[in-house]
């Protein structure tokens, strides 16, 4: 289905005052948008998702799309600010900046409690990974109106410029492992690491490192450091527990 036609689908069921919402898009993100409709099915929680034509409305595929815009140019930008940094460093940073709490605090910050639309309560939608999600779905929007390059300019003058502490995030270490623990005991779910291979390579031991959660192999990271690969199979360990069960686990540990 032609995307014009398929926005144009969502258009009756937005009830906002569409002028109101023109003025604070262009606020919060300094660009003229052009498709208003785009950016409304930005913020339709897949809680009031709507069968219009045979196609769901919601705003799922603009959040896919948004995820990976985001990322990209997220990563872009360490990539040229750190240019002496390894893959580790700009990976743990990149996770940093663009995890599911982060998106949610920036998403309040920006209002985006304003316009959401979902059959959740205040509360829910707090605790749930609603606004980050929408807030991803909002970068996808930007994308599908106006392009990559105006995306970025809008993700680094007003996100990254503005509402992140570079200098602080990179001089600081997380504790993959703690963080992991606590979640497990948090949600009483058993932690176990799991040497699946230890085996020297040349003049080098190499370590296979599995994470599982209540007997559930999640994921595998190699290292020549076991400590090393351990965090790092936290670290993808828990942002994939948070993408499954939601934010209201990460909100537990504050």
């Amino acid at each position: 289905m032609p995307i014009k036609r398929f926005l144009a689908l969502l258009k009756p069921e937005v009830s906002r005052g569409s002028k109101d919402f023109k003025i604070w898009i262009k606020h919060i993100t300094g660009l003229q948008p052009k498709n208003i409709a785009v950016y409304e099915q930005a913020f339709f929680h897949s809680s009031v998702a709507v069968k219009r034509s045979g196609t769901v409305i919601t705003n799922e595929r603009l959040e896919f799309l948004g995820d990976a815009i985001l990322g990209a140019i997220v990563a872009d930008h360490l990539f040229q600010l750190f240019p002496y940094r390894d893959e580790g460093f700009l990976t743990q940073l990149r996770s940093r900046i663009v995890n599911g709490q982060s998106l949610r605090e920036l998403a309040l910050k920006f209002g985006f409690d304003d316009f959401l639309k979902a059959t959740l309560t205040r509360d829910e939608k707090t605790k749930s990974s609603a606004y980050g999600d929408a807030f991803e779905a909002f970068i996808g929007a930007i994308y599908v109106d106006l392009g990559y390059e105006k995306t970025k300019r809008f993700v680094i003058s007003r996100i990254i410029k503005l509402h992140i502490d570079l200098d602080h995030l990179a001089s600081t270490n997380i504790d993959y492992k703690s963080q992991l623990q606590i979640w497990c005991q948090k949600n009483k779910m058993p932690l176990e690491y799991r040497v699946v291979n230890d085996e020297k390579s040349g003049p080098q031991r190499s370590f296979v490192i599995e994470v599982l959660v209540n007997s559930k192999a999640y994921t595998r990271f190699e290292n020549h450091s076991k400590k090393l690969a351990e965090q790092k199979a936290a670290q993808l360990t828990l942002e994939q527990l948070l993408k499954e069960y939601g934010e209201v686990h990460a909100e537990q540990q504050r």
